[in-house]
């Protein structure tokens, strides 16, 4: 540890006598250094103390003065013009957000849409918090004016899809009016009032169900058996069901059987007359009420018995009336009455 302190130290003399030789060696070097610092100061400190170098420092003073002069009137009018610059940005901002605010709202749904966009943008760029609120009442306003335009659009939507619908349901109708109309004029309904139900397709059935015709099952003398039909009364005469059912079934019968002129009369006289071997008969449909009536029953037997003698015939909707009529006159019930027409035109 010694040892290498005065290594050391040994080292440190020999740096210091290095140094001090360096030094002797350039000692004139060093006296003519100070000579000239010494001279260069006396220089400068009589240089000062002339009047030249207050001139010079009075200009400098002033060129620094205008320096300072020059660049706060540039900081007056850098400022002033960011103060017009910004005028005139709010400005503008208030032409853009009146025109914003007296937008008129009656436009499209997809305009008004836009529209309400355009006020969202521009409220994140406002500038002042005025103008701000003003927008965002305008943005309410707006998106409520959208709600009722998107409403009232719907409605016109529905109103019109409603009215297509009932343009469909008129043609429609006007198509079923058509077809009903087709399928009556080709039943012939005027002069026939009794349809059978198995001579009818569906339609034929509905439409005739809709011109008043009411279903009913009843014994037909040519079938002789019930049968389905379908029944419309006369409107103006009071004559049943059965009765008009009776006119129209004893009629078929007389067709099949052969005879070619047949007549119906609905007021006066019997209720069917034909002519066979050039003599006419005539036959009385009765369902009982004119039993209720005998005077009327007696006339009407004196003039089948003038115009008809022998030649006429009661047929009875019921079985258990023919008893009843028999005592004024041939009667017969349904199940007998080609037999007992048979008899009446051959003993004619």
């Amino acid at each position: 540890m010694e040892k290498q302190e005065e290594t050391n130290l040994a080292g440190f003399f020999i740096i210091v006598i290095i140094i001090a030789a360096l030094l002797y060696s350039i000692r004139i070097d060093i006296q003519d250094f100070w000579s000239s610092v010494t001279n260069t100061f006396k220089t400068i400190t009589t240089f000062i103390e002339s009047q030249l170098f207050f001139i010079i420092l009075a200009i400098i003073v002033l060129a620094i003065l205008i320096y300072f002069v020059i660049k706060w009137i540039k900081s007056i009018k850098r400022k002033t013009e960011e103060r017009k610059t910004k005028t005139e940005e709010i400005n503008k901002e208030a032409r853009e957000i009146d025109k914003i605010l007296n937008e008129n709202l009656d436009m499209d749904p997809e305009e008004l849409s836009e529209f309400i966009e355009k006020i969202k943008e521009r409220i994140k760029i406002c500038k002042t918090s005025n103008h701000e609120e003003l927008l965002e009442e305008k943005l309410k306003i707006a998106k409520k004016y959208l709600e009722e335009k998107v409403k009232i659009k719907e409605i016109k939507q529905e109103k019109l899809e409603l009215q297509n619908d009932m343009e469909e349901f008129r043609r429609k109708v006007e198509k079923v009016k058509q077809d009903k109309e087709t399928v009556l004029r080709k039943l012939n309904i005027e002069q026939n009032q009794v349809f059978k139900k198995s001579d009818l397709n569906i339609k034929e059935t509905e439409a005739l169900k809709q011109e008043g015709f009411e279903q009913v099952n009843q014994f037909d003398v040519l079938e002789r058996k019930q049968i389905p039909v379908l029944i419309k009364p006369y409107e103006r005469l009071n004559h049943s069901r059965e009765h008009i059912f009776l006119v129209w079934s004893v009629k078929r019968l007389l067709e099949k059987m052969g005879i070619e002129i047949i007549e119906e009369h609905l007021t006066k006289g019997a209720d069917i007359t034909f002519k066979h071997n050039k003599k006419w008969f005539a036959l009385e449909i009765e369902t009982g009420k004119l039993l209720k009536a005998p005077k009327q029953l007696r006339e009407k037997v004196n003039d089948l018995n003038k115009q008809y003698l022998n030649r006429w015939l009661f047929i009875v909707s019921n079985e258990k009336l023919a008893p009843r009529y028999a005592k004024f006159g041939l009667s017969t019930p349904r199940n007998r009455v080609q037999e007992n027409i048979e008899k009446l035109v051959k003993n004619a």
